[in-house]
């Protein structure tokens, strides 16, 4: 029995690792990880603990609601949803907040800073990161986005 064990517990260790989890916002939608980059995005990691974020969501979400053709998504990197939710209520966010409650993006895109915003092409590259927020990064971001979309290199 002690072998069936040991050889079970092997198995378990190289077994290979499963799709990522999805991921879901505010609303209960839920995000696959494999397919979240299949168009424009700008992608923001945000965190109710960081306060330059809270700065950051209000012009994201401007830019969210003039720009409907574009995929914005804010990534909670908060340790509990309650952070997530706290950004969303206290700012009344309805863009797309999801919660990265094991990380997985945050592993995957590792972003230097809080906040750190992402522009990632139709496909899946990313060609432009603002770490922080001021207005003249927000502009620059803004710019790189609308090139994009207008087919510039």
């Amino acid at each position: 029995m002690q072998r069936f064990h040991c050889l079970f517990f092997m198995l378990c260790l190289l077994a290979p690792l499963g799709a990522a989890e999805p991921l879901t916002d505010q609303n209960g939608k839920t995000y696959q990880t494999d397919t979240l980059f299949n168009k424009v995005t700008v992608l923001d990691f945000a965190a109710a603990w960081c306060q330059p974020c809270w700065r950051a969501l209000p012009h994201i979400q401007d830019f969210a609601k003039q720009n409907p053709h574009v995929q914005v998504l804010v990534i909670s990197e908060d340790d509990q949803v309650k952070g997530r939710d706290r950004l969303v209520k206290k700012l009344g966010l309805t863009l797309p907040v999801i919660w990265d409650a094991d990380h997985q993006l945050a592993r995957r895109m590792n972003p230097p800073g809080m906040p750190t915003t992402f522009v990632i092409d139709a496909n899946g590259k990313v060609v432009h990161q603002q770490v922080g927020f001021d207005e003249s990064k927000w502009a620059e971001t803004q710019a790189v986005v609308k090139s994009l979309l207008a087919g510039a290199p």
